[in-house]
């Protein structure tokens, strides 16, 4: 009997020894320091709105996978200069990865391909003619401006003149919308003129102002988000100053708050949009993946179409309000 209770005290103790032993190891593996990496995002705008849903997923990703991020817009807008010295600056500067949308399809393949030699490179949007395997992460841009003249003409437009505003044209994800809108354009009996606008703000709202005044256009398009809002504010003001609704139609792509206002008022007629939350946050877990050698592949996002009737389903009303969660 004394020999069996022997036995007995012997096993609760080791097992107070082994449970002792889980306890500490548990401990020293959640003390551990984990590695925060630094990624530098660099987008090929300036500080607009229509960065700040792909920021939000970018940050969303950072606090769930221990990274520092540096979200840099471009003092000037599209500028290639402007955009390889930020690479040199963040690489110098301790980035372990870069996440860009590239402002030029040729010029900027130089700085990305020597980049891609120190730290792993993420093309988000937009691309580089590059022959190097490079992640990209971007809707179908092609598709993207296909679908938005697909719209327009089940809106009824199929003999109307359409002024397409275009900026940023050397950037692959704005050329490859208008390639595929002209595409599908080409298909029917409108008419469109290709305008290559730049400058600021009040030059864009001139432009789009003569369009509308002397009725040039039956339709204004534009693939540009911030150009969008400044279309629907010269809209708007015609029609506060004639006191009636006009009937020319405007179609576009990105988000702003001010654009998602327009098109709630009926004042722009539909948006092309893609998903920008996912894009900020898949460009900073390839770039996480990257940097731990994971496999990672491309991906393509999702986009859609929405317009005034649509824009209230949970799953537009998702990709309007990404943070509204």
């Amino acid at each position: 009997m004394k020999k069996k209770k022997k036995q007995i005290l012997i096993i609760i103790f080791l097992l107070l020894i082994l449970s002792f032993l889980f306890l500490i190891s548990e401990l020293l593996i959640s003390g551990e320091k984990r590695e925060v990496y630094n990624i530098s995002i660099i987008v090929r705008g300036g500080n607009s709105e229509s960065w700040m849903i792909m920021k939000q997923g970018a940050e969303q990703a950072a606090s769930e996978m221990n990274v520092n991020i540096s979200f840099i817009t471009l003092s000037n807008e599209n500028n290639v200069k402007d955009q390889k010295d930020l690479i040199e600056r963040e690489i110098i500067s301790g980035a372990d990865a870069i996440v860009i949308s590239p402002v030029d399809y040729e010029e900027m393949r130089e700085p990305i391909e020597e980049a891609m030699k120190k730290v792993p490179v993420v093309l988000i949007e937009s691309t580089i003619n590059t022959k190097k395997d490079i992640h990209y992460i971007s809707c179908n841009n092609y598709e993207l401006g296909e679908n938005l003249a697909e719209e327009l003409m089940k809106m009824g437009n199929t003999r109307s003149k359409i002024a397409i505003m275009g900026r940023n044209l050397n950037s692959s994800s704005i050329k490859d919308r208008y390639k595929g809108f002209t595409d599908a354009i080409k298909k029917s009996k409108n008419t469109y003129d290709l305008l290559d606008i730049s400058g600021n703000e009040e030059v864009i709202y001139n432009e789009a102002k003569n369009i509308i005044e002397n009725n040039l256009s039956d339709v204004i398009v534009t693939f540009d988000p911030d150009v969008l809002e400044i279309v629907g504010k010269v809209k708007r003001d015609f029609m506060y100053a004639k006191k009636r609704n006009i009937g020319i139609e405007i179609y576009g792509s990105g988000i702003t708050s001010k654009g998602i206002s327009f098109l709630e008022e009926n004042i722009i007629n539909s948006i092309a949009v893609q998903n920008d939350f996912n894009i900020g946050y898949l460009g900073i877990k390839t770039a996480v993946d990257e940097i731990k050698g994971n496999n990672v592949k491309n991906k393509t996002i999702y986009s859609t179409i929405i317009n005034t009737r649509t824009m209230y389903s949970d799953e537009n009303q998702r990709l309007l309000f990404p943070f509204i969660r």
